[in-house]
């Protein structure tokens, strides 16, 4: 009988709970200093916000076709809330939101720890593909207007 209520005790611990469940791994950011040494020298993206049927984010469509489908690491100071990202402006935007930014592509293993399987960014980048579509690192992103 004990073990049955440590096991259902155990168990209740993994449940989703709340708003501090929500999301899963979390929005995956980096801070300022961590994106410029992975992105020696980023170029301007543009694109449109796609939320996977698994709740990664990635870039829809962008005028760098390379990019397409690459996960998104977003700079520090943005978070997620449900099914979207609230910038660091405070700026919400969520499915086919158009997003302009500075970042680069790279390689899931440039990531601090990507290439480890059992690391924040390697398990959560290959959970969303990021080992074959790539990673989209923005340092600087902003909503723009609809054309």
């Amino acid at each position: 009988m004990t073990m049955i209520v440590v096991v259902a005790a155990a168990l209740a611990g993994c449940a989703p709970g709340g708003a501090d469940a929500e999301g899963g791994f979390g929005l995956p950011t980096l801070s300022e200093s961590d994106a410029a040494a992975i992105v020696a020298e980023g170029s301007s993206v543009e694109g449109a916000l796609a939320v996977e049927a698994n709740g990664c984010f990635t870039l829809a469509q962008t005028d760098d076709a390379a990019a397409e489908g690459a996960w998104i690491v977003w700079p520090d100071g943005a978070r997620q809330d449900g099914a979207e990202v609230v910038l660091a402006s405070g700026d919400r935007v969520g499915e086919g939101a158009l997003l302009v930014g500075v970042g680069a592509e790279v390689a899931l293993a440039d990531l601090p720890d990507g290439g480890s399987r059992d690391s924040y960014f390697g398990s959560f980048g290959r959970f969303c593909g990021a080992d074959e579509r790539g990673v989209l690192v923005l340092t600087g992103v902003e909503t723009s207007p609809a054309r």
